[in-house]
This record gives structure tokens, C-alpha cells and sequence, in this order.
């Protein structure tokens, strides 16, 4: 089935770290992904207003753009963990994965890969109207 591969990670950001992040997020989307991933259909951050807690949400046509992704985006993951992001994260899987690409996430996320960091789910019926790429 030709699903998109949708991408949910959610984060603590260090404590007085907010402000920081979200610019460094919107530097990220703006400089880094949307120039350089043509294929992504969506990427966004989501935080409650005093929070500190940030979801990313991710809507790529395949597993492909989203190992494309974790290649972009590589030396943003370790600065975010870094400076901003606690080493805890949760992440929501939505699509056709490799193996690998569910070693390069949990890696790049600091996660265990576990049932209780990771979800995935692969889909099974449904359509959508999103360009194809």
C-alpha cells in the first residue's frame, strides 16, 4: 500500500531552553528542510503556550523522504539534543519502514526503540489526496 509515512516526535525542551529552540526550529524548517527536502508535504511544530513540551509532526509521501529527512537533518538532531531537548522523546510511526529506518530514528532520537519510546503502525486500508511526487 502507497501510505504517506507520517512522523509524530515529541520532546522536553531543557528548562529556560523555549525561546531558544523555537528559534532554532524555525531557522531548521525555514533554512535547512524546506529548501533541501522538495518531496516533504509537511513539517511542524506544535507547543501549548506554557509548555515545554514540543510535538513534531511530519507528513512525507514514503519512507524514502523521511530517510532523506534523517540525512538533512542530521547535525540539527545533535544540536537540538544538545542545547535545547531533553534526552526522552516519544515518536509515532505511521507508514512502510525499514528496519534500518527504525535503527536510524531511534538512534538519532536517543530512544531505545522500545514499545514504550516507539509506535508504529503500518497502514492497512484508506486514501488520501496529496500530490504525488
Amino acid at each position: 500500500m502507497n501510505a504517506p509515512f507520517i512522523f509524530i516526535g515529541t520532546y522536553k525542551i531543557k528548562p529556560g531552553k523555549r525561546e531558544q529552540f523555537k528559534k532554532h526550529f524555525e531557522w531548521f524548517s525555514s533554512d535547512v528542510v524546506e529548501p533541501q527536502e522538495p518531496r516533504l508535504h509537511s513539517f511542524y511544530g506544535y507547543t501549548a503556550p506554557d509548555s515545554d513540551d514540543v510535538t513534531i509532526v511530519q507528513v512525507h509521501p514514503d519512507a524514502d523522504s523521511m530517510a532523506t529527512h534523517m540525512k538533512v537533518g542530521v547535525e540539527h538532531f545533535a544540536t537540538a539534543y544538545a542545547e535545547y531537548l531533553e534526552p526522552d522523546s516519544t515518536m509515532q510511526i505511521y507508514g512502510n519502514l525499514t528496519e534500518d529506518l527504525i535503527q536510524t530514528i531511534s538512534a538519532v532520537a536517543q530512544t531505545s526503540g522500545d514499545a514504550s519510546s516507539v509506535t508504529i503502525r503500518e497502514p492497512f486500508t484508506g486514501f488520501d489526496r496529496l500530490p504525488r511526487t
